[in-house]
């Protein structure tokens, strides 16, 4: 039984609705029909499902059933009450560092459970990206992520948002997990410095600084995490895959490490 839109995008609006045979709250994410809705965009519609179904971590909304109403595609999935991370941070909320480290811990955990069972999400983004009141973080939308078996492409376009995404994914030249760990490190660069990474005044920019620029490492201020959280972020962004953290596990790694120093020096 559907309750209310909890949001709507180009492509599909998602629904909160009740599970009359569990009795429990659900999101249920349907795909509009219009223009957009193409065969491909179904192919990618009931990828996610394909995609998320199979994980199961604390750190990755659950897909509890997937299915077609009367023509109309549909994924039902648990329902987060909570806040996207780019409302929180769109919000400017004095949140201390030691969350903005913990939701950047949890990304990690989540994602690293994906690519280690083969599947790179491939659109990590704040909106993304689901935090509860408690600060337990949902990875959500796997939508366009690149199963083992999945050679799909969409010729001439770039799939994803491209402040968070990847020189090589801009260019495509072919992505591995390697594409959201520098994910990873914009939503890191933008939580630490309150910013985005390569901010300009179009996507063409945008775009144009993700594949030749560097993030300026100015922004990002003195914490008591410095200057390891620094060295994190940047390496996370580094625009050769191969300098980068290669997985996320190595990454959750270095985080780890870095709070430990702090908590050794008393901070």
């Amino acid at each position: 039984m559907v309750e209310r839109v909890l949001g709507q995008g180009s492509t599909g609006t998602v629904y909160l609705a009740r599970d009359p045979g569990l009795d429990r709250r659900v999101a249920v994410k349907t795909l509009t029909p219009g223009p957009e809705d193409t065969p491909e965009l179904r192919v990618r519609f009931l990828r996610e499902a394909q995609a998320a179904g199979g994980l199961r971590h604390p750190n990755i909304v659950t897909v509890y059933d997937v299915g077609e109403d009367a023509g109309q595609p549909y994924i039902a999935m648990e329902y987060v009450d909570g806040h996207d991370l780019d409302q929180l941070m769109q919000q400017r909320e004095p949140h201390p560092m030691e969350w903005r480290l913990d939701v950047l811990r949890q990304l990690c955990d989540g994602l690293a459970h994906a690519h280690r069972r083969g599947i790179v999400h491939r659109d990590v983004k704040p909106g993304n990206i689901r935090v509860t009141s408690a600060g337990e973080v949902k990875i959500m939308d796997f939508g366009l992520a690149r199963l083992p078996a999945s050679t799909m492409t969409k010729s001439g376009h770039v799939l994803g948002t491209v402040h968070y995404m990847a020189p090589e994914q801009i260019e495509g030249t072919g992505v591995d997990r390697r594409a959201d760990v520098f994910s990873v490190g914009a939503i890191a660069y933008e939580l630490v410095a309150r910013r985005k990474p390569f901010a300009a005044d179009s996507l063409t920019e945008v775009m144009s600084r993700v594949v030749h620029g560097a993030p300026d490492a100015t922004a990002l201020p003195v914490t008591p995490y410095s200057p390891g959280l620094e060295r994190m972020v940047l390496k996370a962004l580094e625009r050769d895959r191969n300098a980068r953290y290669q997985s996320l596990d190595e990454m959750h790694a270095a985080l780890a490490a870095l709070v430990q120093d702090a908590a050794r020096r008393g901070v």
